[in-house]
């Protein structure tokens, strides 16, 4: 399995979305594994998902299973409020990226990125998170725990 270990770790288009009602996270397990969510006020979705990188600067992402629903009450809690709609998917993409620094807004401090040349979730640049993720952090572990 081909995998760019730059790529692992927690990815969040916040730093990004000043003023957009709406953002989304990627998480990227060292074996392959991994989600991808989007998210606004109200709602969440979140994609379960294999990855790999068949050639250097491109990486694909097969989505294997997607639940949404309305937010739940905050921390310690489930991200969802309810589930209403779970289903599994069987749809890869390929998307060519660069990680290197980028400038949130204007005047801010420079944060490492992964730039995307098509949209993930809708999304182009996500900041670095966490290099250090497991299974329990995808928003949807309590739903469906990976196995």
């Amino acid at each position: 399995m081909n995998l760019d270990d730059a790529l692992v770790g927690h990815w969040s288009s916040l730093p990004f979305s000043y003023g957009v009602m709406e953002a989304s996270e990627l998480g990227l397990l060292d074996d392959g594994r991994g989600w991808s969510a989007w998210f606004n006020a109200d709602a969440l979705c979140v994609t379960r998902l294999l990855w790999r990188c068949p050639e250097p600067g491109v990486v694909e992402l097969h989505a294997k299973w997607s639940v949404e629903g309305p937010l739940g009450d905050g921390p310690g809690a489930s991200p969802f409020s309810r589930v209403e709609l779970v289903e599994p998917m069987d749809q890869v993409t390929r998307h060519r990226y660069v990680i290197e620094p980028a400038v949130p807004l204007p005047g801010a401090d420079p944060v490492l990125a992964v730039d995307f040349e098509e949209p993930v979730e809708f999304c182009c640049q996500y900041a670095r998170g966490s290099r250090t993720i497991g299974p329990e952090d995808d928003p949807s572990h309590l739903v469906l725990p990976h196995q």
